[in-house]
């Protein structure tokens, strides 16, 4: 297990040179954006703009805070089976949303300025799946993941009964050994917001 507070985490121009992001925890660590397996990151996204291209990336994004924006694809000639709808709105309220990063995609904002989170993996290498959890008790068995993330946007929590995790701390979680998954108990207060991570490798013995 390995946790990041505030403190660890690395700003860094986007990709496309148009703002910055916050660059939460790669892996492997110290990859760059040519050779990470996975990242997570958060970005203030305060104009419209296109997205940065990555190819052979498949991303998540969730809006942390803010009024929300709204992603417009243009997947002509583009063939994904998860390709992303023409246009989807994005609040604090929705679910994570996920799209293929060679896709064009251009973000126009709601009412001002958002901060979002995003998770990036690469496709010949591994699959991730995003949710949030809110306030209560979660017991989460990932069968098929061999690491999960679990990202504290808001309040505080409690990790297997004994770690404590406030506003913008990540965790990282492993599998003790090959195929047996990944479980864990969050206790969240009445206020916490989290986003829970899985990602499963397409070759176990990758991790």
């Amino acid at each position: 297990m390995r946790k990041w507070s505030k403190q660890d985490y690395k700003i860094m121009p986007w990709k496309n040179g148009g703002g910055s992001t916050t660059e939460l925890a790669v892996f492997p660590e110290g990859a760059s954006l040519d050779h990470f397996v996975w990242r997570i990151s958060t970005a203030l996204v305060s104009s419209d703009g296109a997205f940065s291209h990555f190819a052979r990336i498949d991303r998540t994004l969730a809006i942390l805070s803010g009024e929300g924006m709204t992603l417009h694809a243009d997947n002509d000639g583009i063939d994904f089976a998860a390709a992303a709808p023409l246009s989807v709105t994005l609040t604090r309220d929705s679910a994570p949303h996920q799209f293929s990063g060679e896709l064009p995609i251009r973000a126009e904002l709601l009412d001002g300025s958002v901060w979002d989170l995003n998770l990036m993996t690469r496709r010949d290498v591994c699959t991730h799946y995003m949710q949030r959890l809110e306030a209560g008790e979660h017991h989460v068995v990932a069968q098929d993941a061999q690491q999960v993330l679990l990202y504290c946007t808001q309040g505080s929590a409690v990790l297997n009964h004994d770690m404590p995790l406030q506003e913008a701390d990540l965790v990282l979680l492993e599998e003790d050994h090959e195929r047996t998954g990944v479980r864990l108990v969050v206790q969240a207060s009445e206020d916490c917001l989290l986003y829970l991570m899985r990602i499963s490798f397409l070759n176990h013995a990758g991790t």
